[in-house]
């Protein structure tokens, strides 16, 4: 039972340095030809694993918001007419503050979006142009100011920090200019340099100086206090939220089952986790000749299924219920981690209240050692 769509539209109107999703720079793409490949995709999807189950669904990209109104207007009337809208709780949609036009904020309202997630990443100039970035920062004043002024509060708002370069002061100017915004949601990530980046090119010619670890950690501690300061709940390892947590992004982290479709994307359906190709033109040819255009695909044992239950679940901050995993496979999951448990509870990297563990502020700073812990395959 799927709870969760997500959609992924792979087209920027230029690329960041940074970045490793699947993306296409707009112009001179096959737009006509990816929506009528993708809504191939989404139809498979309602005839073989149903909508009826969906409480959110999520645009991702890419910049969905690069499209025009008239390109990517057949996958909204797709969408309205193959799911009850009332029965999805959060429908989100990702874009660029440079390109969320009126038109398009008044046109995605009304397709019945209820939430905006921006890219902003930092306000300081330098660093911008550093990691690719094409707005400024009176970009992001005028999105959130244009969506509010059309009644739209459900904002979240992406930060990045451990950019190259960046000192702790700017990163602290940053925290005060996105809390000033007064969003709902605010997303903060430590830039991690990928392969096939542009900034990993430099990292390996060593033209990039990375951000010293200690000094990455005490940005991560700034965030959390200075976000908790001005009301924002820490609800995941890197999402803070005033009162409205991320609805489609906790199936993620509680192990449940969504759909993935588009160029690129990953999915979770009737215990299968897939891939899908990340070439738009076998991505276009396959759905032409009837095929879905999954790369990779693997059922997952129960062991696998309860590994992922430990270390999804342990990047909310409530936790998770051994209990409850333990009934939800028939196991005994404490006598099967009993030794990692002692281990990191001795060393203060998870809390124990009852039947719940959870990272400590210790066990945040190192908390892919922790999930490590939890690995049955190693």
């Amino acid at each position: 039972m799927a709870k969760g769509l997500y959609i992924h539209i792979p087209f920027c109107d230029h690329i960041c340095t940074y970045c490793d999703f699947p993306k296409l720079i707009t112009k001179g793409q096959r737009h006509e030809e990816y929506i009528q490949a993708l809504l191939q995709e989404l139809k498979y999807y309602e005839q073989q694993v149903g909508f009826d189950d969906l409480q959110s669904i999520y645009i991702g990209g890419g910049t969905p918001t690069a499209l025009s109104v008239d390109q990517i207007q057949p996958l909204f009337d797709y969408l309205h007419e193959a799911i009850k809208m009332e029965q999805i709780v959060e429908f989100s949609i990702e874009a660029n503050p440079e390109n969320l036009t009126e038109e398009k904020v008044e046109y995605l309202l009304s397709q019945q979006i209820s939430r905006f997630s921006l890219g902003v990443q930092t306000f300081h100039e330098t660093l911008l142009k550093r990691i690719g970035r094409q707005h400024g920062s009176q970009h992001v004043e005028q999105a959130v100011a244009t969506l509010k002024a059309h009644g739209m509060y459900n904002i979240n708002l992406d930060l990045i920090y451990a950019i190259p370069g960046q000192t702790i002061e700017q990163l602290k100017e940053d925290l005060k200019k996105v809390i000033a915004l007064d969003v709902e949601h605010i997303s903060a990530y430590s830039l991690i340099v990928e392969e096939h980046t542009q900034l990993y090119l430099a990292y390996m010619k060593d033209q990039l100086k990375l951000t010293d670890n200690e000094i990455e950690a005490n940005m991560y501690e700034m965030v959390i206090e200075m976000l908790a300061q001005h009301g924002y709940q820490h609800y995941e390892i890197s999402n803070f939220a005033k009162s409205i947590p991320s609805l489609h992004n906790q199936w993620y982290w509680k192990n449940e089952e969504y759909i993935g479709t588009g160029l690129g994307a990953h999915g979770y359906v009737e215990g299968t986790r897939y891939q899908n190709t990340r070439s738009i033109n076998t991505y276009i040819e396959s759905l032409k000749k009837q095929e879905l255009p999954v790369i990779e695909s693997s059922v997952l044992s129960k062991e696998e299924k309860i590994e992922e239950e430990m270390f999804l679940g342990l990047r909310l901050m409530e936790g998770i219920n051994l209990e409850q995993i333990s009934k939800k496979y028939s196991v005994n999951v404490e006598a099967i981690y009993q030794e990692a448990l002692e281990k990191l509870i001795q060393a203060h990297d998870l809390e124990r209240v009852g039947n719940q563990i959870r990272l400590t502020r210790q066990g945040l700073l190192m908390a892919n050692d922790v999930f490590e812990q939890f690995l049955l395959s190693i």
